[in-house]
């Protein structure tokens, strides 16, 4: 009868630290789409902006950021529903070189994205400038500090981007 009461109580032990365990996971918000106003409320705690306006194509939305004097956008995509709510933010940046692209230029772009599995340079034909873009996907749902996290990262996108620009333009 001992035995029988040492296992139940080891088993109930066991039982309550899976529980425990388990329950930060079950109690954090999970989401899997964003509204114009979440998407709003994200850059604006960042303290990237955040000024909302609706693509006049599909009503979704479209952020203007800025991340000091780097202005970015931010584009909602898979969306639907009322209100809109959308699975996928792409954040993209373009930068005007104030002359014409260089083999030198596709060569960062290249090397950029040979290197780096976040974000995706580009150069932009007929208009002199190259740009960066990001993807936060929210599909399945993802936690909010999963989306704070992806949104920093966002950041770091753009600052390598940007040395490896100032880097081929010094020879450093």
């Amino acid at each position: 009868m001992g035995k029988t009461t040492v296992k139940s109580g080891v088993l109930a032990a066991i039982t309550a630290a899976l529980v425990f365990s388990w329950a930060p996971l079950v109690a954090a918000e999970v989401s899997d789409s964003m509204s114009a106003a979440d998407i709003e409320q994200l850059l604006s705690e960042a303290g990237l902006g955040g000024k909302i306006l609706e693509d006049k194509g599909t009503g979704a939305p479209v952020a203007l950021g800025k991340m000091g004097e780097i202005s970015f956008v931010v584009r909602a995509m898979d969306c639907g529903g009322s209100p809109i709510a959308c699975k996928r933010l792409l954040f993209f940046a373009n930068f005007d070189l104030n002359r014409d692209v260089s083999d030198t230029d596709f060569r960062i772009v290249n090397d950029f994205n040979e290197a780096h599995f976040d974000g995706r340079a580009y150069v932009i034909e007929n208009t002199n400038q190259m740009g960066v873009d990001y993807f936060i996907d929210l599909t399945g749902g993802v936690t909010s500090d999963h989306i704070s996290s992806r949104l920093s990262r966002w950041r770091g996108v753009v600052n390598t981007f940007l040395k490896d620009i100032r880097s081929a333009s010094t020879g450093s």
